[in-house]
């Protein structure tokens, strides 16, 4: 267990395997276990940082809301602690904003950039049904377990609601080793809120891999479409048969292609 002081808080961090640097930031609500699906792979070929963002699992909270830049701001702060000057960034949904407000603000210590599952902001976004977000709202507002387990049909495919529950029931227990209180889930759900990356997304200098996931009911999949139009020569991979959480539900294949697009970048 590490921990980097950041502003008189603490934020919690893990440093596993051997290579190029490589900076994974998670979701709302989700902390640095949820990689589990992925660390097998990286860290053979990568050095790879994961932590838990402010506020969530092991890592402190932080008076007033949060941002999206000033999470930004803690993983350039984590990097520079940990020695990396430069790495690879792979962000998840609201890690994939966060990433994007790294390769705008800190262009020069972004060496390649994943964004999967995740969108632009603003008024741009392509918006998830109402029905999908209410589910999600009540999740945010409420934090209970049942309120959580409500949401899964917002974060999973509908193939795998019917056909991968042991996948899904991993997914949970982990999720519930830290739970996040309301609190936190509605300081995160306002800096998702806040953020908009539209008119700045042409100035993304980094090779750039899009990934997003068909059956995407939260982040609709045409959100990646947007981004890879925008972002100069960016990449975009939409995978079949998975929704929000298409690196569990889908994790071969996307390991495979994240993999790959590292490999390509770093010239290994």
């Amino acid at each position: 267990m590490a921990y980097c002081e950041i502003d008189g808080r603490n934020i919690y961090y893990e440093l596993t395997g051997e290579g190029p640097p490589l900076v994974l930031i998670r979701g709302l609500g989700s902390n640095a276990d949820h990689w589990y699906t992925q660390l097998p792979v990286l860290t053979p070929h990568f050095q790879v940082l994961t932590f838990d963002n402010r506020g969530i699992g092991r890592s402190d909270d932080t008076e007033g809301g949060y941002t999206i830049k000033g999470m930004a701001e803690d993983t350039i702060a984590l990097m520079t602690h940990v020695g990396f000057r430069t790495a690879s960034v792979f962000g998840l949904s609201m890690g994939g904003m966060i990433a994007q407000e790294m390769a705008l603000s800190f262009p020069e210590r972004i060496h390649a950039l994943i964004l999967c599952v995740t969108h632009p902001g603003g008024q741009n976004q392509v918006s998830p049904s109402a029905e999908t977000a209410g589910i999600f709202r009540r999740m945010v507002a409420e934090g209970s377990p049942e309120a959580k387990a409500a949401a899964a049909p917002a974060l999973f495919a509908a193939v795998s609601l019917e056909k991968k529950q042991p996948l899904i029931a991993e997914y949970a227990a982990i999720s519930l080793k830290y739970p996040v209180p309301a609190s936190i889930l509605t300081k995160q759900w306002e800096a998702l809120a806040g953020f908009d990356a539209w008119d700045r997304l042409p100035q993304i200098s980094a090779p750039t891999l899009v990934l997003s996931a068909a059956e995407d009911s939260l982040i609709p999949p045409a959100n990646a479409g947007l981004l890879a139009d925008r972002i100069p020569g960016s990449e975009l991979l939409i995978l079949q048969d998975a929704g929000h959480q298409v690196l569990i539900e889908q994790a071969e294949l996307a390991n495979a292609a994240v993999l790959a697009f590292l490999k390509k970048h770093h010239g290994i």
